[in-house]
């Protein structure tokens, strides 16, 4: 990810932001206006303060005859006033049997296209939208791929080979009339089949092809870019091809915005950006690829560009759920991840539409209007480590007894007073945000009777309005709030609590919905209106507790990889290095295992981040025989075979935190450890701005402070050593 600039726009400037995406979530959400149609909305289309929504039904053969199936398909009109959203008329139908074809809206600057096969064209005129171009019936050149630019339509439709048609309005009549056919892969006409993604801008336009008959293992899928050369129909000329190779593994989604022709990849590589060179040619020059990429997240399923953004609907993994990502150039041939559109209710988004900073999308039986602000800068993350003397920039709350001490490993804030009836605070002054993430090691020392807790608070105003997470030590986990001095529960659930344990607790308040983590997993997940901003706190009532390695960041957890994902082998998502022999064993107590002891053995794997959180069991099962000392461990930041943090357990017995630099080896730590071949260890290795922290069964026992790596993957490795490792799960906090 890179490192967000001041972006200067035709339509305003969009102030800096951070690579850490803006979670955002709908403004308005539009229901059907005809229930009698039980699909809607099947696609949207936006313009400015007009919508189309598609909705359609399905009536099957009495007798079963396929060729008596109905697809009936109704599109409506909406249009935004004061915020609100009415249906105005349907204004088109179309009725398909036997085949059942996608259908496909598109809307800019006053034109509707209408992909209804075959394609209808719409003016908006004295306030209404006027039918003005296309038939009205059935056609045989379906497709659901239309895009508008300028005064022409490009439509995807296909009877036969895969095509754009280009439809142009004149100028001198106002007419629309077809201006010229653009071909993609040769395919036998076949009256089963529709076209796919076709895209316009400017004098250029793209059409993609998934397979060729005619040559069906040569390169397919692949993009076509065709170029205008000025005079009408006939100036349409093939500009380039964008073939699909092993590093450009093409999906089926194209868009085109100036010199730039996006296409969607896979989990692995995230979607391609190609831009057109002085000499012609067309190299890839950025990947647009969010932290979840390689657990599904890197595939688009829908890809749409404005004058602003590029956006990609994708699933992810901590949503469970479709999300749309909003891409912002920040630099020639540089983008950045600033945005991510969620539903509300934890659902997932369909196909969209965008104008300038407005997003329509699909959301289950709904449709889900977004509207991005005009910046999408975030705060910063902030990190609090207690290396100092007194707590500064923290306000503790009267009669608290919150102090820096030295304990174990680390330097921590502790809290001893335990007799007061009062909650004890520590506030973290510039924390004072909309979306925040909280977390932190937490270890209670003492409970002052039943029932006491510690904890965290998020979207902290004052101690009547807050909401918290508190470890108790009755045995349960709680999510509490505080509003107008009332207090609510809002969920719970059972955990051992023991004294003198250290527990990662991290709570999340990220637009409407509340999390709470503890030890990495995910136990509590609410939705609540009731707080809107405010502070980080560290809690505790009647509770001696430490808290340490305090993060505050804008976003919610993001995963980048864990354990038991379905994949084949390793080499198929996973990057390897050196001569070890990986293998994988998913599904239930997935790990995986290299088995060579003949030099070290690298294994990487994810979207680089600058900070990261891995967690992983490992297991040396044959430390190689004779000289030198060899071990297994983790790896952070890691951006080549010579240059990465990484933790070994090492045969010898000591835990060593080190570094590479171009290839050079140096130790940031070293504590002695009893190391058993066949013991599982669980390891933890932080890399959290220039903070590193090393833990071994959730104790802390290195920490160092260094700037040489700003980011990179996750991965494990082995030096003459044949290992396991099981339960990886490598995150962004």
């Amino acid at each position: 990810m890179k490192t967000f600039v001041a972006l200067l726009v035709a339509c305003g400037t969009l102030a800096a932001a951070h690579s850490r995406p803006l979670v955002i979530q709908e403004s308005a959400r539009i229901s059907t206006p005809d229930a009698s149609y039980p699909n809607f909305p099947v696609d949207v289309a936006l313009d400015v303060n007009d919508a189309l929504l598609t909705l359609s039904r399905f009536t099957p053969s009495p007798d079963g005859d396929e060729y008596q199936d109905v697809n009936d398909t109704s599109v409506w009109w909406f249009r935004r006033v004061n915020g609100a959203w009415t249906a105005v008329r349907q204004i088109a139908t179309d009725r398909d049997q036997y085949y059942i074809w996608n259908n496909g809206l598109a809307m800019k600057n006053g034109v509707a296209a209408l992909a209804l096969n075959p394609l209808r064209i719409y003016e908006k005129r004295n306030n209404d939208w006027v039918h003005v171009y296309g038939g009205t019936g059935g056609g045989d050149d379906p497709g659901d791929s239309v895009a508008i630019d300028g005064n022409r339509v490009i439509f995807g439709g296909s009877s036969g080979t895969f095509k754009g048609t280009l439809i142009r309005k004149l100028p001198t009549t106002g007419a629309w009339q077809y201006e010229a056919t653009l071909p993609g892969e040769y395919r036998s006409g076949d009256d089963e089949q529709f076209g796919r993604e076709v895209d316009l801008s400017g004098p250029y336009a793209t059409v993609i092809s998934p397979y060729s008959e005619e040559n069906p293992g040569d390169h397919t899928p692949s993009v076509a870019i065709y170029f205008d050369f000025g005079g009408g129909g006939s100036s349409w000329g093939q500009n380039a091809i964008l073939n699909n190779s092993p590093e450009t593994p093409f999906g089926d989604q194209v868009q085109v915005r100036g010199t730039e022709v996006f296409v969607s990849g896979n989990e692995k590589t995230g979607s391609f950006v190609f831009q057109r060179q002085s000499t012609g040619q067309w190299p890839l020059v950025e990947r647009l690829q969010p932290l979840a990429s390689y657990i599904g997240g890197g595939r688009a399923e829908v890809m749409r560009k404005s004058d602003l953004y590029v956006m990609q609907l994708r699933y992810d993994y901590d949503r469970d759920a479709n999300v749309i990502d909003v891409y912002l150039k920040i630099a020639d041939g540089d983008y950045d991840h600033a945005a991510t559109l969620v539903s509300s209710d934890g659902g997932s988004l369909g196909g969209f539409a965008i104008c300038g900073r407005a997003v329509m999308a699909t959301c289950g039986d709904q449709a889900c209007y977004f509207q991005l602000p005009t910046s999408l800068a975030q705060p910063a993350p902030l990190q609090e480590t207690f290396s100092g003397t007194t707590p500064t920039g923290w306000t503790t709350s009267a009669g608290s007894s919150f102090a820096i001490v030295k304990s174990g490993a680390s330097r921590v804030l502790r809290q001893s007073e335990t007799a007061s009836t009062a909650i004890h605070t520590a506030t973290l002054t510039a924390s004072n945000w909309t979306n925040q993430s909280v977390q932190a090691d937490v270890k209670p020392t003492a409970f002052n009777g039943s029932d006491r807790w510690v904890g965290l608070a998020a979207r902290y105003r004052d101690t009547g309005n807050l909401y918290y997470v508190n470890l108790r030590s009755s045995g349960k986990v709680m999510l509490r709030k505080k509003v107008k001095g009332v207090l609510s529960t809002l969920a719970t659930a059972p955990l051992p609590v023991t004294l003198n344990r250290t527990y990662r607790l991290r709570l999340e308040a990220v637009g409407t919905r509340i999390r709470v983590y503890v030890d990495g997993a995910p136990l509590l997940d609410v939705d609540d209106t009731s707080l809107a901003s405010g502070r980080a706190a560290l809690l505790s009532y009647r509770t001696a507790a430490e808290f340490d390695n305090v993060i505050v960041s804008p976003t919610p957890t993001a995963t980048m990889w864990v354990a038991g994902l379905p994949e084949r082998t390793m080499d198929r998502t996973w990057t390897l290095t050196g001569p070890g022999q990986w293998n994988n064993f998913p599904g239930v107590g997935a790990y995986y295992a290299q088995t060579s002891v003949a030099g070290d053995a690298r294994a990487m794997v994810g979207t680089p981040t600058d900070a990261q959180s891995l967690d992983v069991r490992a297991r040396a099962t044959t430390f190689a025989s004779g000289g030198g000392d060899p071990w297994f461990g983790a790896i952070v930041r890691y951006t080549d075979d010579y240059n990465y943090y990484y933790l070994t357990v090492r045969r010898g017995g000591t835990l060593s935190l080190r570094k590479r630099v171009q290839g050079a080896n140096i130790v940031l730590g070293t504590v002695n450890m009893p190391v058993t071949a066949g013991q599982w260890y669980q390891l933890r290795l932080e890399a959290v701005g220039n903070q590193l922290r090393a833990y071994v069964g959730g104790t802390l026992r290195m920490e160092a402070t260094d700037s040489s790596h700003a980011g990179g993957m996750t991965g494990i490795v082995t030096y003459r050593t044949a290992a396991e490792f099981s339960g990886y799960r490598a995150i962004q906090p």
